[in-house]
């Protein structure tokens, strides 16, 4: 098998044909590649043009994956007059921390998670629905994609409160 060093200049690390570095190098590159890539992409999302490209992006991620992912569910007319009731019914305040947020920054939640109902008059039911800010709602269904199904449908209010309180 033929070697050579790597490109990595001071590298004596040899590597087979085909590659120009050796693991540590090609991983180190990378990795300020993909740096690079995303200081790049945030100050382009700063201009007029970077703005128009990320809600091109955005309306074709909904028009084309959201829908295979389930989530057209969340685009209905039904879902989207219950949640415009569930925000007016909580006066716009997060169910944890009891703070007002603007409408854009909180999201109508399910408490028991709608993958685990199995009508669709449940998905709708208003008792299993919350308001939560953002932070929190991503907190939360991080620590649910870390239960199993069982422990999740037998979750109260209560507890989860108690848990994303701290």
């Amino acid at each position: 098998m033929r070697l050579h060093r790597c490109a990595e200049v001071g590298c004596r690390e040899l590597i087979k044909l085909g590659f120009d570095y050796c693991d540590n190098h090609y991983q180190q590159r990378m990795n300020d590649y993909h740096d690079r890539k995303s200081k790049a992409q945030a100050l382009s999302a700063r201009t007029l043009r970077g703005k128009h490209d990320v809600t091109e992006r955005d309306r074709e991620y909904n028009s084309e994956v959201r829908p295979e992912l389930g989530h057209e569910f969340y685009q209905s007319k039904q879902w989207e007059r219950i949640s415009r009731y569930i925000k007016q019914r909580d006066m716009y305040v997060d169910a944890v921390d009891g703070k007002v947020y603007d409408q854009g920054n909180l999201i109508v939640d399910h408490i028991v998670p709608r993958r685990l109902l199995d009508t669709n008059a449940e998905q709708y039911d208003i008792n299993n629905l919350w308001l939560l800010s953002r932070s929190h709602h991503n907190h939360k269904t991080a620590i649910e994609q870390k239960m199993n199904d069982n422990k999740l449908k037998h979750i109260s209010r209560d507890w989860w409160i108690k848990v994303l309180e701290d």
